[in-house]
């Protein structure tokens, strides 16, 4: 019996091979995890969600209706508000002060307002802000932190502040200086949407070059001005001295040089008028003992038919000095009026006048 339970152990062995199944189903549920892994991967981006029924609602990030949920300073206080609009400004001019102007840094896409160029582009930004430059040789702009204000409409900061500015402007050969308040725009990105001059105050500008003539030991220098505000420096005196005219100032309209084609001129231009000055002015005996000394800017109005009239002192140094420029001006033969559409105008014009003592 037990020889043919060996016969039969034979016979099978060697006719058949027994194959596991338990390997193709490894096989066929490897692929099928596969296949899921690869849709999953490709087709869903949440899997957690893929497995669970529960749905959550769709949170709109912009809603035009309501833009004020992007605005992040509403949530802050006056104080971080003004602190974080600080640091803007001062990172802003620090930047261009190092010949840094990248407008995507600062600027949204679309700028509704650059010093009053409207909707420019980057491209059109910076080649504004490059003519600019050009043209505003040793331009220096130092804002003033304390002036400081700002206001919030909508979803925008307005903030202005006041800044002294000073430049030599090359197309005009002058050099100007004032005080000018910027209005500044500030869309919930943090971007500036608009940049422009507000107002300014106590404009100068001022030819490029002196003048020097000398009247016994005494030393004076004499440049001339292009250009005169609208809105000056308050007089050092309290009561403005009286024009030689006091009706001139009501004969037609008055012009500053900005808006007139040709500038009133001392007759032989300003070679004759520092003659003139210097072969007119006494410096003051007070002044003197004092050691009083600086620039007297003088202003007047050059009548259409060529007179001084409504002498004022825009700023003075005292000690006589104020007075004597004004009496020297007075003196002065009739000038060369200001030209506008081909004829005579009324005009503006500040004369600075530097007393010195001669070495």
């Amino acid at each position: 019996m037990e020889r043919e339970s060996k016969s039969q152990q034979d016979n099978f062995s060697d006719n058949e091979v027994i194959k596991d199944p338990s390997l193709r189903y490894m096989a066929i549920g490897l692929g099928l995890i596969i296949l899921i892994m690869g849709y999953l991967t490709l087709y869903v981006d949440d899997i957690n969600s893929f497995f669970s029924d529960k749905k959550e609602d769709v949170v709109t990030v912009i809603d035009d209706n309501n833009s004020d949920v992007l605005l992040e300073n509403s949530n802050m206080t006056d104080e971080e508000v003004r602190g974080s609009l600080i640091k803007f400004i001062e990172a802003f001019y620090n930047d261009q002060r190092k010949g840094y102007f990248d407008p995507p840094s600062y600027f949204s896409p679309i700028t509704r307002t650059y010093y009053n160029y409207h909707n420019l582009t980057y491209s059109r930004l910076k080649e504004v802000h490059a003519k600019r430059k050009a043209d505003f040789k040793n331009y220096d702009l130092n804002w003033i932190v304390s002036s400081l204000d700002y206001d919030r409409i909508n979803n925008e900061l307005i903030a202005s502040y006041w800044a002294k500015v000073s430049y030599i402007q090359a197309s005009r050969n002058v050099e100007v200086s004032a005080d000018i308040k910027f209005e500044l725009a500030i869309n919930e990105e943090g971007k500036i949407i608009s940049l422009r001059e507000a107002e300014m105050q106590n404009l100068i500008v001022s030819a490029l070059g002196s003048y020097s003539d000398s009247t016994s030991s005494d030393e004076a220098e004499y440049s001339q001005v292009l250009a005169v505000p609208e809105k000056v420096a308050e007089p050092s005196s309290t009561e403005p001295i009286e024009s030689a005219n006091s009706e001139a100032r009501y004969e037609g309209k008055l012009y500053d040089l900005a808006n007139v084609e040709m500038a009133p001129e001392f007759q032989g231009g300003q070679t004759a008028l520092g003659k003139f000055l210097g072969s007119r002015l006494r410096y003051p005996a007070g002044a003197r003992q004092n050691k009083i000394q600086g620039k007297v800017y003088i202003g007047f109005i050059v009548e259409k038919n060529g007179s001084l009239t409504d002498f004022r002192v825009v700023r003075g140094i005292g000690g006589g000095c104020d007075e004597e420029a004004i009496r020297v001006l007075r003196s002065s033969p009739v000038w060369r009026p200001g030209m506008a559409n081909g004829k005579p105008v009324r005009t503006s014009y500040v004369l600075p006048i530097t007393f010195q003592p001669g070495n």
